[in-house]
């Protein structure tokens, strides 16, 4: 059956990285047509404003041109002839994220949500998407990679129809067109691929395998793969440096580095998993289990999206919170990593969480809400201000496991029951505290409700020992010092961010209470000297070593374009750097696996 309303594709200039679009519908009704395009993308909570990368825009008929008239940023109203009307419009592609489109002469990421309009009234019905080969000579070898459904005669990897049942399933299905290496294994007996963009020195036979296991997990944590899930595709687009992820009902789009990949073993032993290579596969398990946990079960609010503006919610600390818990722990569980690594990982949630003043200053309920304004517009004062509903979520997610262990159950049965009872509807914001009282777990539900509506620390130290586990604080030996055993260390704490400069440090990140802010510092200041001494990447360390605490030091420094000198009281480096160890090795078994099939 032809669909209602039918777009056609092509990267017309890969150098000038620009993509044409053509926009076919046939009007229902004598009333104008009303043609947007959404200004965010589903699982990425902040105003994008895709349409103001449409270059030009023209409609017409069989008759001629017809009036398009801009009603906003982002949306036009379109007088017809009651025939069908050809709308025309090119787009600027080089956004280098998961959320928007770009090409240039290797790939092609296309994410439907920036580029194709929606005709209102029209949502429910089919739509069409045509992908024309690019003529130029870069990419004769380009091929497909998407799980938008294929039509017609259209063959896998192959440029031609492809068909969305509604426009929510199009804007669902991002597509990297390219050169790429493809692999794949099946799960339950539906195909799961893994399409690496470019040429790479990499071992992609042993990623696919991993990701078979880490799947395998995530799929054990619901029981089952979605009913409705026939294929997916984990999509890769490799570049020198990058990292993100966004989740999609059928598959996900990843940013990569290529170093990142394992390479090619010269050996029958398989090398042990390096840290650029764990984090993408944790990467890679988070955005696989957003398949149950956003992409089908997700907040009321969410129910239907609403992608013209903002979509408040108080709810992410449930699904990014929950899913950053069970992403790393499904790595652990598999056997890829091992306990050192994995305990290693909690370390440093716990740190980054523990050690920022905004653990004490914003909510993760406020966190989820302020998602639009503040947590996706991060500036130099987010440590003392913005609370992370992806870290702190997950750490009330730990707290809340062992607390739940102790009652015989655990957080992924409770995960299983919400999946079974507000799939259809969506969670309300007490979903997780009305199941709690389900099973009598009154003083647990109010004891969450503290942690997430309120700005305070999450008593982990309290819960902890429950799985088995101990908790404890040593001191931070330098910015980026998040876990790991050190010697006791007794030197200063200068209360800040740095990074090398041509003429010494520049502050970065000024912590509220800090030696720093205390002395008047500021971001963005280039600190010369200190006490007298060259400060460099490497003298910092050995100075804040020497140097005596809790005595009035002038550094000298240039804030702007003016030299000025300022005095510091530098302080004992605080007990900020979480460390955890194995207090009791039977509980701390019983709670690795701690994903229990799915009950009836």
């Amino acid at each position: 059956m032809k669909a209602a309303i039918q777009y056609q594709l092509r990267c017309t200039d890969l150098a000038a990285h620009l993509i044409e679009i053509e926009l076919t519908v046939t009007p229902f009704s004598n009333e104008p047509l009303q043609l947007s395009l959404p200004a965010w993308i589903p699982g990425s909570y902040m105003i994008r404003d895709f349409a103001r990368n449409i270059v030009s825009i023209t409609a017409s008929d069989s008759t001629g041109l017809l009036a398009l008239e801009k009603q906003d940023k982002q949306s036009w109203q379109l007088a017809h002839r009651n025939q069908p009307v050809r709308v025309k419009y090119s787009l600027y592609a080089f956004d280098r994220s998961v959320r928007a489109a770009y090409i240039d002469d290797e790939v092609a990421i296309l994410n439907p949500a920036c580029l194709c309009l929606s005709v209102a009234g029209y949502e429910d019905q089919p739509h069409q998407l045509t992908l024309v080969q690019p003529t130029d000579a870069d990419a004769a070898l380009w091929r497909v990679a998407t799980a938008l459904p294929r039509a017609g005669s259209t063959e896998r990897l192959q440029f031609g129809d492809y068909q969305a049942e509604h426009y929510q399933q199009l804007i669902d299905s991002p597509i990297l067109m390219g050169i790429f290496n493809i692999t794949e294994f099946t799960l339950d007996e539906r195909p799961h691929y893994l399409v690496i963009s470019g040429n790479n020195l990499t071992d992609q036979t042993r990623i696919t395998d991993d990701l078979e296991r880490i799947c395998q997990q995530q799929r054990q944590l619901f029981g089952e793969l979605p009913a409705d899930l026939t294929e997916y595709w984990f999509l890769c687009w490799v570049t020198d440096s990058g990292y993100g992820g966004l989740e999609h009902c059928a598959s996900t789009l990843l940013l990569c580095s290529r170093y990142d990949f394992p390479a090619v073993q010269h050996s029958s032993e398989a090398a042990a998993i390096p840290e650029g290579y764990q984090t993408f596969l944790g990467l890679c398990s988070h955005e696989y289990l957003h398949t149950w946990w956003v992409k089908r079960l997700k907040p009321a609010d969410f129910h239907p999206y609403q992608l013209a503006a903002e979509q408040y919610c108080r709810q992410l600390w449930i699904y990014e919170g929950f899913t950053s818990y069970f992403d790393d722990q499904a790595l652990f569980s598999s056997g890829l990593i091992d306990q050192e690594n994995y305990l290693k990982v909690l370390e440093k949630t716990i740190t980054r969480v523990t050690r920022n003043p905004s653990n004490t200053v914003q909510s993760l309920t406020d966190s989820s809400f302020d998602a639009w304004t503040k947590f996706y517009k991060q500036d130099e004062n987010a440590v003392n201000a913005v609370s992370s509903y992806y870290a702190k979520g997950s750490l009330v997610a730990l707290a809340l496991d062992a607390a739940l262990h102790q009652q015989g159950r655990s957080l992924a049965e409770l995960m299983q029951q919400m999946w079974q009872q507000y799939q259809a509807t969506g969670t309300p914001d007490d979903a997780v505290q009305q199941i709690l009282l389900q099973w009598q777990l009154d003083e647990l539900s109010e004891q969450l409700t503290c942690w997430t509506q309120q700005a305070m620390d999450i008593p982990l130290a309290d819960f902890l020992p429950l799985l088995g586990l101990e908790l404890t604080f040593r001191s931070v030996t330098r910015p980026d010092d998040l876990a790991g055993n050190q010697a006791p260390y007794e030197g200063s704490w200068l209360g800040a961010q740095y990074k090398a400069s041509n003429a010494g440090l520049t502050l970065t990140a000024v912590y509220h209470g800090g030696p720093a802010h205390q002395a008047g510092l500021m971001v963005g200041d280039e600190l010369l000297a200190l006490s007298g001494y060259r400060l460099t990447a490497e003298s910092i360390a050995e100075l804040l070593l020497r140097l005596p605490q809790q005595q009035a030091l002038p550094v000298q420094l240039f804030r702007r374009d003016r030299c000025i000198e300022r005095s510091i009281h530098l302080a004992p480096a605080p007990q900020q750097v979480a460390q955890l160890s194995v207090s009791n090795s039977e509980r701390f078994t019983q709670w690795r696996p701690c994903l229990p099939s799915r009950q009836s």
